[in-house]
């Protein structure tokens, strides 16, 4: 009988498999990675896998400690995996729907664009990358190819 860890890694490579074999699970996936930007891809993969709709996580200590709220009673963790001991083992994070704010909590910032960042980050993203575009849509498609193209 496998361990949590191994379950955990084939929940993994089963959820990274769905991606080549269906574009949709690749798009829902970039859509909870877009909001889990700072995390790595395994992160994000794990994330997708067990709470797609996840869209602040941490560990609890941070909830606790730094943004001063509660992780509810019952709430069950988001496993990740952690190979920087030299093997595989699990820790836990918690989304923010999994907490409660405690007097004077702090509340994840979502980051978002709107109308008065557009014209900075077109500027921004000329001035760094060379790329210009009629749509700010656009823009962002042009410097992801570029991307792509200079990291192959």
């Amino acid at each position: 009988m496998p361990n949590k860890t191994e379950e955990y890694l084939a929940l993994a490579c089963k959820t990274a498999d769905s991606f080549s074999r269906q574009w949709e699970h690749w798009a829902e996936f970039l859509i909870t990675a877009a909001r889990l930007y700072k995390y790595s891809y395994p992160d994000q993969l794990m994330i997708y896998a067990q709470r797609p709709d996840a869209t602040a996580c941490a560990e609890y200590d941070v909830w606790n400690n730094k943004m001063n709220r509660y992780v509810r009673r019952g709430s069950k963790g988001i496993a990740l995996l952690d190979e920087s001991v030299g093997y595989p083992r699990l820790h836990y994070v918690f989304d923010v729907s999994d907490t409660a704010p405690r007097r004077n909590a702090l509340y994840p910032d979502r980051w978002q664009i709107n109308d008065s960042l557009k014209e900075p980050v077109r500027s921004m993203l000329a001035e760094n990358y060379g790329v210009h575009s009629e749509s700010f849509g656009q823009q962002l498609a042009d410097v992801a190819g570029k991307l792509v193209a200079d990291y192959l």
